[in-house]
């Protein structure tokens, strides 16, 4: 057996070791970044696989490693173990890993990243709903969007200052602000019309930060949603939820994604409202450095 990255043209084998009938070529595209994943072969068959989300420098996400053979403990650590190197080679800022409550070796994953001193950040919720249309309610105030195509990132970044709340990923909005832009920029389908600040007589109340997820357009979330702290619980939270799924939908998604943090109990039900099916738990581990006793585990 071997850890390496995965080569253009093989995601045929990808696709078959995580169970997915797609057959996109996303190795062939001219911005592929060749560190995005990372596999286990063994005898020319994938028996182990992580994907990499990279946002160069701020930080690399290892998402939800897929093992399928019996040695799972030990591919798991040198699937984790090539995505620190791989983290630490590009002088990252933040490392975190993202697993799925469904993964069959959860608990296995859990303890592979516990000994590579990964610790629990936060646990979310999962979402998903059909790209269909929404009414808006008649019973809240008639709300002004003014967006970011119109106003400028600084004018924008003043209301965002005044939603943001920190987590895991980032305590600076600022930073925040220009992370999502990046990865929207990224998806070569980002459209700062869509991203929008909503005013009741002038006095900025929320915003709405409707994308999608790549330059296909078949998969959208809103990326941020934020309520100004005096206008919470009046209904505009589910209001400009509303507003994203439209766009969204106008731009042509298959489907619509969202989560939340598992005890933000008002966007879960925003999601219930608006008839979001629940997909998924999901934990968040943060990397806190290597301990002494971790070194590289050598041939599997």
């Amino acid at each position: 057996m071997r850890v390496r990255f995965l080569q253009r043209g093989e995601e045929k084998k990808w696709y078959d070791l995580m169970g997915d009938e797609s057959d996109a070529s996303f190795t062939q595209t001219s911005d592929y970044c060749w560190q995005s994943h990372i596999v286990v072969e063994d005898n020319n068959i994938f028996v182990g696989g992580m994907e990499l989300i990279i946002d160069k420098p701020e930080f690399v996400i290892l998402f939800n490693p897929i093992v399928k053979s019996d040695n799972t403990l030990s591919i798991t650590k040198h699937l984790l173990y090539k995505g620190i190197e791989t983290a630490k080679s590009m002088n990252t800022q933040k490392l975190f890993s993202l697993i799925h409550k469904s993964n069959d070796q959860l608990k296995v994953i859990q303890n592979a990243l516990q000994d590579l001193n990964f610790k629990l950040g936060m646990e979310k919720n999962l979402y998903q709903r059909k790209p269909e249309p929404v009414a808006m309610p008649e019973h809240i105030s008639p709300l002004v969007y003014r967006s970011l195509k119109e106003i400028g990132d600084n004018n924008f970044l003043k209301i965002f200052k005044r939603v943001y709340e920190p987590d895991i990923f980032e305590s600076d909005f600022r930073k925040s602000f220009w992370c999502l832009k990046r990865m929207a920029q990224r998806s070569k389908r980002f459209y700062p019309e869509d991203w929008e600040l909503a005013f009741i007589n002038d006095e900025a109340v929320g915003l709405t930060l409707p994308q999608l997820h790549d330059e296909h357009g078949e998969l959208g979330s809103n990326f941020h949603l934020g309520v100004i702290k005096n206008y919470r619980k009046k209904g505009i939270g589910s209001t400009l939820q509303r507003r994203a799924i439209m766009s969204l939908i106008k731009r042509g998604v298959k489907s619509i994604v969202g989560s939340t943090y598992t005890k933000n109990h008002a966007m879960i039900n925003i999601f219930r409202a608006l008839s979001y099916d629940f997909i998924e738990h999901q934990y968040f581990y943060v990397w806190s450095g290597l301990k002494e006793n971790i070194v590289d585990h050598g041939p599997i």
